[in-house]
C-alpha cells in the first residue's frame, strides 16, 4: 500500500543568474552524417499536495564538497571546487574516458583535447579535411576541454562517488565533455565508455547493432573497470555509490540499468525510452528540452509517467536535443561540416540539416545557459539520490525563479509502504 503521494508542478520564469565558465574556444566540426547521428534518438499532470516525503538524514561525506546554497538556489550552476584531469582506460573492445576531482593544476599545464575526428574510422576522418574552405587548417576539429588536464594527479580527498555516462546514438564518449567536466568538479569519478554498437564509427560504416542489454553490460562493466584502476585513478572511486546519466540512447540505457542493483540514481536527458521492465523505486530524473524535434518532450513526459517514485522531470524552454552536448557551440560558430557542406554547395536532406541543429539555432537557449540548468539539476539530483546530502540543496520548489528561461519542474516523492 502507497503513501500519500507528494507531487508538485513548478513553471516559472526569473531574473537571470550568473552563468558557469565558458567552455573555451571550440572549433569542432563533425562529418556531415556523424553530426546528426550523434543527436538522433535509437527509439524510443498530477496535481500538488503538500505532503512531504520521508527523508533520511545522512552524513555528508568528507570528500563531498558542501552546497553553496540552498533548497531554492541553483547551487550546482557553476563549476565546483575541484579542478578536473582526464584519463582514457580501455576494456576488451572499447575506450573508457574518465573524468576525476585532481589536485591543483600548475600554471602553464596545457588544457585537454580531443578531435571531433576520433570518434571515425581512419579512413573516414582522412576524408574531412576535404569538406574544409580551402586555407582552413584541420585543427579547427579539436574541442579544448577548458579547466580540464590529461592524467593530473588526482584529489587526495577522495573516495569520490561514481557516475556512469552513455553517450547518444550515433555519438560517442566524448560528446558531452563540458557537461561531464561539470559533474566531476563538483566531486564525482565520472566515466564515459564507448558504446561501439551504437556509436559514430559504427553508424557511418553501417554497422549499427541495437542491444540495449549490451549497453547496460557495458555500463556495469565500467564499475570494476574504474574501480580497479591504478594510476591516477587508484583508490579514488567508490563503487559502493553509483549513479549513472545518458543523453538520448544513452538516457535510455541508464533509466534501464537503473533496474540493476549497483545503480542507485539515473538522469536522463531527453532519453529515448526505458527497457520495458519493471521500473524499481530508485530516485530518477528526466530532463527534457521543450523543443527537442528528436525526442518530442511528450516522449519524456511518457517515460517519466512510467517511472517509479521518487522521481523528478525538469522541462527546459527553448533547449533542443543537441543542448546536452557540446556539438551546438561549433554549430552557431558555423564551423559544423554540415554548415560548411551547405555554405559551398552540397545539397543536403533537409531531415539531416535539421536534426544537426536540433538545439543550436539562433532561437534556441544559449547553449551555456542551458547547460547551467542541466548542470545543478543534474548534480543536485546525484547529491540526493545518493545520499551525500540530505539538505536538498537545488531541488526546492522555487529553484525555478533562478532562470531566465521557463522551466517547469515536477516532482513525485511517492514512497510504498516498505520503500
Amino acid at each position: 500500500m502507497r503513501q500519500t503521494p507528494d507531487v508538485r508542478i513548478h513553471n516559472m520564469t526569473a531574473t537571470p543568474k550568473p552563468t558557469i565558465r565558458h567552455l573555451g574556444a571550440i572549433a569542432a566540426t563533425i562529418v556531415a552524417v556523424g553530426l546528426l547521428v550523434a543527436s538522433c534518438s535509437s527509439g524510443e499532470s498530477a496535481e500538488p499536495t503538500t505532503t512531504a516525503a520521508a527523508e533520511t538524514t545522512t552524513t555528508l561525506p568528507a570528500s563531498v564538497p558542501p552546497a553553496p546554497g540552498g533548497p531554492d538556489d541553483p547551487a550546482f550552476a557553476e563549476s565546483g571546487p575541484f579542478p578536473v584531469g582526464v584519463t582514457t582506460l580501455s576494456l576488451p573492445d572499447r575506450q573508457v574516458e574518465v573524468w576525476y576531482p585532481a589536485t591543483a593544476v600548475p600554471d602553464g599545464t596545457p588544457a585537454a583535447t580531443y578531435s571531433q575526428l576520433d570518434a571515425l574510422p581512419d579512413n573516414i576522418a582522412s576524408l574531412a579535411p576535404s569538406l574544409l574552405p580551402a586555407g582552413t587548417s584541420p585543427d579547427i576539429l579539436t574541442v579544448t576541454m577548458t579547466d580540464t588536464y590529461r592524467d593530473v594527479p588526482s584529489s587526495t580527498d577522495g573516495p569520490f562517488p561514481l557516475v556512469l555516462f552513455s553517450h547518444g546514438f550515433g555519438s560517442f564518449r566524448l560528446d558531452a565533455s563540458a557537461l561531464v567536466r561539470g559533474m566531476a568538479s563538483w566531486g564525482f569519478v565520472v566515466a564515459a565508455p564507448d558504446h561501439v554498437e551504437r556509436g559514430r564509427a559504427a553508424l557511418v560504416t553501417g554497422q549499427v547493432v541495437r542491444d540495449p542489454d549490451r549497453d547496460v553490460q557495458v555500463l556495469l562493466d565500467t564499475i570494476d573497470l574504474v574501480g580497479s584502476a591504478g594510476g591516477v585513478l587508484s583508490g579514488l572511486t567508490d563503487t559502493d555509490r553509483v549513479g549513472a546519466v545518458g543523453h538520448s540512447a544513452g538516457g535510455r540505457a541508464v533509466l534501464t540499468a537503473l533496474s540493476e542493483p549497483e545503480i542507485d540514481v539515473a538522469v536522463g536527458w531527453a532519453a529515448a525510452g526505458r527497457a520495458d521492465v519493471p521500473a524499481p523505486e530508485k530516485p530518477s530524473m528526466n530532463i527534457a528540452a521543450l523543443v527537442d524535434v528528436l525526442v518530442p518532450v511528450e516522449e519524456v513526459r511518457a517515460i517519466y509517467a512510467g517511472m517509479a517514485p521518487p522521481k523528478r522531470l525538469v522541462v527546459i524552454d527553448g533547449a533542443g536535443h543537441n543542448s546536452f552536448t557540446d556539438i551546438c557551440l561549433a554549430v552557431r560558430s558555423g564551423s559544423d561540416l554540415i554548415g560548411i557542406a551547405q555554405s559551398i554547395g552540397f545539397d543536403l536532406p533537409e531531415s539531416l540539416a535539421a536534426g544537426a541543429v536540433d538545439g543550436c539555432g539562433p532561437e534556441a537557449i544559449d547553449t551555456m545557459l542551458g547547460w547551467q540548468i542541466t548542470q545543478s539539476f543534474t548534480v543536485a539530483q546525484l547529491r540526493s539520490g545518493l545520499g551525500l546530502d540530505d539538505s536538498g540543496a537545488g531541488l526546492g520548489p522555487g529553484v525555478v525563479n533562478a532562470w531566465p528561461v521557463p522551466i517547469e519542474y515536477v516532482e513525485d516523492l511517492e514512497v510504498s509502504a516498505g520503500g
